[in-house]
Order: structure tokens, then sequence, then C-alpha cells
């Protein structure tokens, strides 16, 4: 018995110390199994035209760190065939260095030879420590990559994939870049993915999806793409977006961030909550702000665009900011009518908006006051006549309406017919034009008025002197 359970005991141990030195080509069908791990990278790998290198999962793979810190010295597992490393949920494949120091960079990752049709399946893995991650040598129109339950740590850059990218319950940790530029080709999905303390999340993507993503602690998260963001989380990063176009924001939350959204144009943001950061956001030309909740914040908007009557800000709560609600970094005039500030006090309201009244080199804001449910305009406060008023005038496809301080101007490509609507629902004028620019007097009260258009377009207009 004891003898039996000495050679047991032996066994065990062989098996739990069991390690594979590697290094080379792979011109043959291979698999690395978990009984050789882990497989210790002494020299670089190439996987060979129609060849497969398979890695089971909870195998462990263990590239030599450089310690001269000379990316032309890092060792690199170079695809030019077909690598398969497809883990479990309890048994990833983990691949890493003999330095897993973090913000150490010490093996180059694994380089896909799309130039020679080389490809992997990669999901339930690990990839810590490289310096490129993981890269194509070629952009790859058409080719589709998808990941799950990957977790990338401390790599310089995770992914440059010119490709199309899906991943999906991905965690990015304390890498540079999570994903780096993919400007060329390609659009990126993430679904149910964490993103926590890198330099940044996404640089320079061509087109991203984003969904139920939380975005903790990182010095970036989205710069310079474009795409849709929904039902997300940006807590604590110095900045959410920046210097990105073409963006859709709906039902995401911001907090404790430095900066929730800087400098984007052409972007929609609805439906979201700021709180408690910095600056909720910096908003350029032609964005839609809307529907949201944007209170607690250090500032609330601020509006840096080169044409404010571009933006339409309006339907939100914007209060309780503490140095400002809006600030008008511009020297145009614009006004913000459709905005509740959460005070019947216009003093209360002018403190917390900056404009030509604080600075001279500024443009003026003209706004409104709520009752204390912010459902209803009690007042309009008007510093200045506006020929073409932000944020009341709003761009069709087709058509274009806007008060220029005494007559209703309605600009069209084709001719139509458009119903002037009171806040009531009612029709107060029928108006049959030609295309053109047409300018009409009406005889109504001032306030809020809806022009719907015969292709059931509808644009707010605010009439009245």
């Amino acid at each position: 018995m004891k003898t039996t359970l000495f050679f047991l005991a032996a066994l065990c141990s062989f098996s739990m110390f069991a390690q594979t030195n590697v290094s080379g080509g792979i011109y043959q069908n291979t698999t690395w199994t978990l009984a050789g791990s882990p497989y210790m990278v002494t020299g670089s790998i190439v996987i060979f035209p129609n060849r497969t290198l398979t890695i089971e999962p909870g195998v462990q793979v263990i590239c030599t760190a450089d310690t001269t810190f000379n990316t032309g010295n890092f060792i690199y597992i170079e695809v030019r065939g077909t690598l398969i490393a497809d883990g479990t949920s309890n048994i990833p494949v983990v691949f890493k260095s003999t330095n897993n120091t973090t913000g150490s960079y010490n093996w180059e990752g694994i380089r896909i030879k799309g130039s020679q049709e080389g490809s992997v399946q990669l999901n339930h893995f690990e990839l810590h420590n490289s310096f490129y991650g993981i890269y194509n040598d070629i952009p790859q129109p058409g080719v589709s990559y998808t990941f799950d339950e990957c977790y990338f740590r401390s790599n310089n850059y995770a992914l440059q994939l010119n490709a199309d990218l899906i991943y999906n319950n991905c965690t990015f940790e304390s890498n540079g870049v999570g994903q780096a530029a993919q400007i060329q080709y390609g659009t990126l999905t993430a679904t149910n993915c964490m993103f926590s303390y890198n330099f940044c999340s996404f640089t320079w993507s061509n087109n991203i999806n984003v969904t139920n993503c939380t975005f903790v602690g990182n010095q970036n998260n989205i710069i310079g793409s474009q795409g849709n963001i929904q039902n997300c989380q940006f807590l604590n990063n110095n900045f959410g977006f920046a210097e990105s176009s073409n963006i859709f924001v709906n039902n995401c939350y911001f907090e404790g961030n430095g900066t929730g959204i800087e400098g984007n144009s052409s972007c929609e943001i609805t439906n979201s909550t700021f709180f408690n950061n910095s600056i909720a956001m910096k908003i350029g030309d032609a964005c839609i702000v809307s529907q949201n909740q944007i209170n607690g914040n250090g500032i609330g908007i601020q509006v840096t665009a080169y044409n404010p009557t571009s933006t339409i800000i309006d339907n939100n709560s914007i209060c309780n900011n503490s140095i400002h609600n809006l600030e008008n970094l511009t020297d145009k005039n614009y006004q913000v009518n459709l905005n509740c500030f959460c005070s019947q006090d216009s003093t209360v309201i002018e403190n917390g908006i900056y404009d030509g009244y604080d600075d001279i080199t500024r443009g003026l804001v003209n706004y409104a006051i709520y009752n204390d449910s912010c459902q209803n305009i009690l007042t309009y406060v008007t510093k200045v006549v506006l020929d073409n008023p932000a944020s009341i005038s709003e761009l069709n496809q087709n058509w274009h309406a806007w008060f220029d301080g005494s007559q209703l101007v309605i600009e069209n490509n084709l001719p139509s017919t458009y119903s002037v609507i009171n806040a009531l629902g009612l029709q107060v004028s029928e108006h049959h034009l030609g295309n053109g620019q047409a300018r009409l007097s009406l005889d109504i009260p001032s306030g809020i008025y809806t022009i719907k258009g015969s292709n059931g377009k509808t644009v707010k207009v605010f009439i009245g002197n």
C-alpha cells in the first residue's frame, strides 16, 4: 500500500510540474496538450501554411521574456496557417511570459499573416504582457474574428486588427491600448465587456457598436472612432469620448469622469445620465443632445461649436452643476429654450449660464423658465433676437424651418404642405409651398410650435418676439 501511494504521489507531482520546451516551425498538424503544459517558448514559433496548431483548454504558453526590452529580440508566435486555442470558462488557454510584471511588455504577441491566409480561432483565453498583442500584417476586408470570454492584461496593445471584430464577455485590463487603429476596414462589435485601467480602450476605429459594456478607471476610452454606444457605463475615467464624430450614445451612465464626452461633432447623445463628472460634455458642431439628465457635475455642457446653430440641445434636465450648467465658449448667440434648469428664479439660472453677460468675447444664450416639474414653460428669457436659433431650429433631410424674429421661414427642396401645430396639438395654420424659401407672417401667440411636413417629418420652432 505504501509503495502504491508513493507511486501515485510521484505521478501527480510529475503531472503538476510537466514542462515542454518549444521553438521553431510547426510543419505538421500539432496539438499542445494539457499533459504537456506549460509550454515554454524559448524561441519564436511559426505555424506554416496549411498546418494547424491546436492548443487544449488549460494549457499555459509561456514565452521567454526579453530583458533588453528591444522589440527586435522579442519572441513571437506567427500564424501563416491556423491557430486554434479554445479554452473553456473554467480552464482558459493562457498566453503569457516569464515576466508578468504589470507594464512590462517583453514578448511580441501573436502575428497573423493575412498575406498568407493565416487565421486564428481563439476563445476563452488570456493574453498577458505582449507588446503588439494580436495583430495582422495586412487589412483583411470581409474577414471576421470573434473572441468569446477573452482576457487581455498588461499588453502595450491588446489588439491591432484591420478586420471585422466581435468581442463577447471580454475583459481588457491595464493595457496601453485595448483596440488600436482599425481605420481602413471592419466593424467592431463589443458586448458585455469590461475595460478597466487601460491607457485607452479604442483608438481610431472605423465603426464601433458597443453594448452593455463598462469602462472604469481608464485614461481615455474612445478616441477618433464612430459608431453606436448603448447601455454602457463610464466610471472614473479621465475621458469617456474624445475627438469622435458620427457617434451615437443612448441610455448610458457617466459618473466620476474628468470629462464625459469631449470635443465631439456630428453626434447624438440621448437618454443618458451624467453625474459627478468634472465636465459632463463638450459639444461641437451638428450634435443632438436630447432627453438627458445632466445634474450634479462641475460643468454641465460646454458648447465649443464653430456653428452652434447646427447643434440641437433640447428636452434635457441641466441642474445643480456646481460651476455652470451651461457654458457658451463661442462668440455666437443661440438658445436652449427646451431645457429645464430646475429653478423658477432667472437670477439662479443666469448664475448657472456662462455667456456674453460674463465675458464679452462670448455669445448670448436665450432660455426658458419651467415650472417645478419641468413639464411646462412659464416664460422665456430672450437676450437677443436670433435669425436662425439653435436647438429650436432643426434640420430635416428635405427642409429647414426657423423663426427670424418676425416671420416663420421654411426652406425646402421639394413642393410640400406644412402644418403649424400648437402645444395642445391643434393645427393653427396650413401652407402649400413650392420649392425654395417661403416667409410666413403668422398671427399667433408666442410659443413653441411644431412644423409638420407632408412627408411626416416634424421640427419644433419658437415663434414670437
